[in-house]
């Protein structure tokens, strides 16, 4: 996995701005000048990313370093309104107001991005560096948007570098490393960056290893993970109009701790390679034709060596995914802005578990993805009228075919039934095909309002609907955590209707945002027990969970905001609640985040050097709301502070120090899977507490 890319003290100590649910986070290029790191000009004010109003403004890429994360996922998690859901201490699955799992999409240009573990310990947005790429987009909603997108919303990373306009020629090597204490952490990146003429060049690899570590109380929780990358992206401006690009990352990773699952990830081969042609004449009426194009690959095993269930029945899983696709967008300018989208996507997944009995001799084949495909042809428009005036309307719509098929339903399943008559015996498939073809949609309608010359609005209806994930359709019974689970493959697609509306206010010293958000679900796709009995002989019910539409409301709200009493001082501080209900039975949706969010003390201390020092809280409340039927825990609340320390000792180099969990706080975040098995000093079903007190430092040299 990639690292954070360490620059001065954004690596450790900067707030996440408070974004509109559709605005997009855009990474752009960070500026040298180590005191505009941590700010942005909007007209004429100078204001963290913190303060970023809604809409399209772009945001520093400092803004992922800031979050100190060991990926791009984890990044992501410091947004208000964005969490994770771990089951390893590096693999965070992005949750976009309480909606993960398939309801989040992430594309890398236009290939959608999928892990090959069937227990999601490979999220595909941790495979990437915070800032590995120049642009990332985050949609927060469901019902927006001209690539696809999950009823969450997308997380949408383009592959292509180019040196800002008017960068001289030239080549910039750099050097950069970490350590961690909690962990014994280390990492190590080189690379070069620049271009000559019409060709930009980006060239980056590195290494990263982590050991186990220690909570406060003393608890030893298996973190050890060992992962190498290598990244390449070529640019060419072919003509005064055009531009042709490729990029390609690979990342392998080995020895990765899962104490949230019964195994280990043992051996991980990722590889991605985008493309594309980009056709740009803005003096034009259809001032850009974007093309891009993309494939990737993961080849995944997972074993239970380390795990205690290995000596009565050792198990490995071999898993394989595969996608692609092509997107191809024109854009009329004009009264109206008009954009007209057209894309093609393909996913295949296959899983097979071997487990052998000892006492036995007996050998167990689960096809947990039997040869599962899924095929989508999509087409969207956006129209933006009046894309200058005070107020902006925005209309997207989206249309999808989408087709889910599957090759090996009739291979031999637990209990002496096959695949396709488990799914019969608790979902009725009959001699129904499991194959699906169907249509979904998205659409929306958003009007930006300039309310005066310091406040702004927006507000925006939509609906959006997906089909059935591979998993969620044709996952076979087979063991799980807790137990055992069952895909159905008779869900119909799942059903969104949203609505929100915000304000931000901006003035010279401070920065507010406010926003509310409701959504409503038709068929939401809930994973629940079904049913209990004794598959493995034992005399022990065992619970087998499924997948069934049931009808759900989400609704919360965001606020951000950042006082700035004098040039030298920021006091950003965010909170963002959301609450979760399953309607059709009365019951709370499960991994839904508490309220949470974070307050920060930051400091310029000495401006020649570009010195800065903070102090942080990042704070949540219990969670007490939680659905006792997917398997988890009421959590207590936590506050857990952090300092540091950055600086420009000379030009070129920037080192940072940070301390955090100062206090050495025993905590664990709800989002934060219990262990499935007992593994270092956790027991089964215990909540997995987070690293407590942890020095890092980290350095860049650029040459």
């Amino acid at each position: 996995m990639l690292r954070a890319r360490p620059r001065l003290v954004c690596s450790f100590v900067l707030v996440f701005g408070f974004l509109a649910p559709d605005s997009h986070l855009q990474a752009a290029p960070v500026s040298m000048d180590p005191s505009d790191t941590l700010t942005t000009r909007i007209g004429d004010l100078e204001v963290s990313p913190h303060a970023m109003p809604w809409g399209d403004q772009p945001v520093p890429s400092a803004l992922l370093q800031a979050q100190h994360g060991g990926n791009l996922a984890e990044a992501l998690a410091g947004l208000p309104g964005v969490t994770a859901v771990r089951r390893s201490a590096d693999a965070a699955e992005p949750v976009i107001r309480g909606l993960g799992w398939e309801r989040v999409q992430t594309l890398l240009g236009a290939v959608p991005l999928y892990g090959a573990c069937p227990g999601r310990m490979d999220p595909p947005a941790t495979y990437f560096g915070p800032t590995s790429f120049d642009r990332v987009d985050v949609s927060r909603g469901g019902g927006m948007g001209l690539m696809p997108g999950g009823t969450g919303g997308a997380i949408h990373i383009d592959p292509q570098y180019a040196r800002p306009n008017g960068s001289p020629d030239g080549w910039t090597p750099f050097l950069e490393g970490g350590y961690g204490s909690a962990r014994d952490a280390y990492h190590v990146d080189a690379g070069v960056f620049g271009g000559q003429g019409g060709t930009d060049i980006r060239a980056v690899t590195g290494m990263r290893e982590a050991c186990d570590y220690t909570s406060p109380k003393g608890t030893v929780v298996p973190a050890d993970a060992s992962s190498y990358h290598a990244d390449l992206s070529i640019s060419n401006q072919a003509s005064d109009h055009s531009r042709l690009w490729a990029a390609a990352s690979f990342v392998h990773e080995e020895d990765v701790d899962f104490p949230a699952l019964p195994m280990d990830n043992i051996d991980t081969d990722f590889l991605v390679g985008n493309g594309g042609y980009d056709w740009l004449r803005p003096d034009e009426g259809w001032s850009e034709i974007r093309t891009s194009y993309g494939f990737s690959k993961i080849n995944h095993l997972m074993d239970n060596s380390m795990k205690p269930t290995a000596k009565m029945m050792p198990a490995e899983t071999n898993a394989k995914t595969r996608s692609w696709g092509v997107h191809v967008q024109a854009v009329h300018t004009g009264e109206r802005r008009v954009t007209i989208g057209l894309d093609a996507t393909g996913l295949t997944r296959d899983a097979v578990r071997t487990r052998t009995l000892t006492a036995m001799d007996m050998t167990y084949y689960d096809h947990l993805w039997p040869k599962g495909r899924q095929n989508n042809l999509g087409v969207a428009a956006e129209v933006v009228l009046d894309p200058q005036s005070a107020t902006r309307w925005t209309l997207t719509g989206r249309f999808d075919a989408v087709d889910s098929r599957v090759r090996a339903a009739d291979d031999p399943s637990l209990q002496g039934l096959t695949i396709r008559q488990q799914w019969d015996r608790y979902f009725g498939l009959g001699t129904e095909d499991p194959d699906r073809t169907e249509s979904v949609g998205a659409g929306g309608l958003r009007v930006d309002r300039a309310l005066s010359g310091h406040l702004n609005g927006f507000a925006r209806a939509g609906f959006s609907t997906r089909a059935a994930g591979i998993t969620e359709r044709y996952y076979a019974f087979a063991p799980a955590p807790g137990g055992y689970q069952l895909g159905n493959p008779t869900l119909p697609a799942e059903k969104k209707r949203e609505l929100e509306a915000g304000v931000t206010w901006q003035e010279t010293k401070i920065s507010v945002h406010a926003g509310v958000f409701g959504s409503w679900f038709s068929d939401y796709i809930l994973p629940q027990i079904i049913d209990r009995i004794d598959v493995n002989g034992d005399d022990l019910p065992d619970a087998i969970k499924g997948f069934l539409p049931v009808d759900a409301r989400l609704y919360g709200g965001e606020l951000g905001l950042e006082w700035r009493p004098r040039g030298w001082v920021r006091i950003p501080v965010s909170v963002a609640v959301v609450r979760g209900e399953n309607t059709t039975d009365g019951r709370d949706l499960p991994e839904i985040p508490p309220v949470s969010g974070s307050a920060e003390l930051r400091l310029r201390a000495h401006a020649a050097t570009g010195s800065w020092f903070a102090a942080r809280c990042d704070f949540a409340a219990d969670q007490k709301r939680i659905d006792p039927l997917f398997g988890e825990n009421a959590t207590p609340g936590y506050a857990v502070w952090s300092v540091a320390l950055a600086t420009r000792p000379v030009a070129g180099l920037d080192v940072d120090l940070r301390v955090g969990n100062i206090f050495d706080c025993e905590y664990h975040d709800h989002l934060t899977r219990e262990s499935a098995l007992t593994a270092g000093d956790l027991l089964k079903g215990q909540e997995i507490p987070a690293v407590g007190r942890n020095i890092q430092i980290s350095a860049r040299m650029e040459f």
